[in-house]
């Protein structure tokens, strides 16, 4: 009988020791199939019934800006418009501008900020999970599906009763960006003595979160001092009218300039600035023509829009940027050429704004800089598309310089209907540059090198392209 129980307590043990293992394992942070480094600060808890996790590993690992408030106990995130605010030991939370019941108030923990993760999942827009057995929260950021690029952009839902909040200004590369909740119906206009461009946007008026980040009083009105413009030395803004509530944005200009401008759908307004002396009167504006030629570098994505995610969690966004970048600064070496980029960061931008910003600019030609993503990590290659007959030469001439430099497979010219090579008036190419769901493609891809010969040879078949038809020498 003894020598039974002795058996019995021994094989309890063995079952119950894999549970207590468990219980003392640190839950591990999966983003997107890649763990978080959790070294630094309180790592996830489970408390109670409740997963709670650090929210600046979380927001960090996806790019947002964390800032901490030692006077008040607030963590702020933001990227882009999106902005999260909470409060250690408070059970709401603010998401742009609304207010969110947790399921557990924050805490702070060894000088880190845990909140639950239901809360992250909605405040941030990810696919969350928590396996109980291994002790593990995964993270899985939303894509927009994969190329070849949807002709339909990302659309907020409708609009909120009311006014339009503005939700956030920047000023680069002589583009004025402004974010906003909802429709706008933007007024353009310059005045003399001196130089500025005014923007007014009627039925509109200042987020919360616009005022407690951005501006510098109460009632939302402030300024941006500009350091690296020739154009502009300062954008101000503030409340115009409260019948209709007007929001003005003033540009306080070094010189004339001109003022082309393009409204998305997703609710994002650009400004773009360029020496000249005609500006616009609340209608898009053409720029004058300066003789030479005129082309449009478009690196895809942006943003909420982050493409193809590579097989160690790369976002396709940045590598078209990178690339876009180093492209726009090997043609600015050319005095016959002008270049227009389409960002310059992580702005969002609808495919019709690109379109928009080609025509604005009367461009020469467009190049949209792309990687490319299969289900499988089968597929690898370079390819150009193209949608119009008047695109083909431009489309050979670019995969014959690009192909060489790769040494990746050749997937060959091929036709497509894509947005920004159809709806575009000049010829038009989307590069395919790579398959980040391919990991030997995806391994030289993120690699700088690559990056520079790619841009390299695009700088040269766009030079070679535009001596064929006469446009520089």
């Amino acid at each position: 009988m003894k020598k039974w129980s002795a058996a019995v307590f021994f094989v309890l043990f063995l079952c119950l020791f894999p549970m207590m293992a468990h219980a003392d394992r640190v839950p591990s942070i999966v983003l997107d199939g890649v763990a978080i480094d959790q070294k630094v600060g309180a790592p996830a808890e489970n408390i109670g019934k409740t997963v709670m996790v650090p929210i600046r590993i979380v927001s960090e690992n996806l790019g947002y800006d964390v800032k901490w408030e030692q006077a008040t106990q607030t963590v702020h995130v933001q990227k882009g418009s999106s902005f999260i605010a909470m409060t250690a030991g408070k059970d709401a939370a603010t998401v742009n501008g609304n207010v969110v019941n947790l399921d557990a108030p924050p805490l702070i923990k060894q000088g880190t900020t845990l909140v639950p993760l239901r809360f992250v999942g909605e405040g941030m827009g990810l696919q969350v999970g928590w396996d109980n057995r291994t002790k593990t929260v995964s993270l899985l950021s939303i894509p927009p599906v994969v190329e070849p690029e949807s002709d339909s952009d990302p659309v907020d839902p409708s609009a909120p009763v009311g006014l339009s909040e503005l939700q956030s200004i920047s000023y680069s590369g002589d583009r004025l960006i402004i974010a906003t909740s909802g429709s706008i119906s933007p007024k353009v206009s310059s005045i003399s003595g001196p130089e500025r461009v005014i923007v007014d946007l009627p039925n509109t008026t200042f987020a919360q979160t616009f005022v407690q980040g951005q501006a510098s009083s109460p009632d939302g009105s402030g300024q941006i001092n500009i350091l690296d413009s020739a154009l502009v030395s300062k954008v101000r803004f503030a409340m115009f009218s409260s019948s209709p509530s007007t929001v003005r944005i003033v540009l306080d200009l070094n010189q004339s300039a001109v003022a082309n401008w393009s409204l998305g759908e997703n609710n994002v307004l650009l400004v773009d600035l360029m020496a000249g002396s005609e500006a616009s009167e609340g209608v898009p504006s053409l720029p004058e023509k300066s003789g030479k030629a005129v082309v449009v570098i478009d690196p895809g994505h942006g943003g909420r829009q982050s493409g193809a995610i590579s097989v160690t969690g790369a976002y396709e966004k940045d590598f078209n940027l990178a690339v876009g970048l180093k492209v726009k600064a090997l043609l600015e070496q050319n005095p016959n050429i002008q270049t227009v980029i389409t960002r310059q960061d992580d702005t969002e931008l609808s495919l019709q704004q690109r379109v928009d910003i080609a025509k604005l600019n009367q461009a020469d030609l467009f190049v949209s800089i792309h990687g490319n993503k299969f289900t499988t990590p089968v597929p690898n290659g370079i390819e150009a598309l193209y949608t119009r007959e008047a695109s083909r030469t431009l489309a050979e001439t670019l995969h014959k310089h690009v192909l060489p430099v790769t040494g990746l497979k050749d997937r060959g010219v091929k036709v497509a209907s894509l947005h920004v090579t159809r709806e575009t008036t000049m010829p038009a190419v989307l590069l395919e540059l790579g398959f980040l769901s391919n990991p030997s493609d995806e391994a030289v891809m993120l690699s700088e090198s690559y990056q520079n010969q790619c841009a390299q040879a695009i700088v040269d078949g766009i030079i070679e392209y535009l001596s064929m038809t006469n446009r520089v020498s």
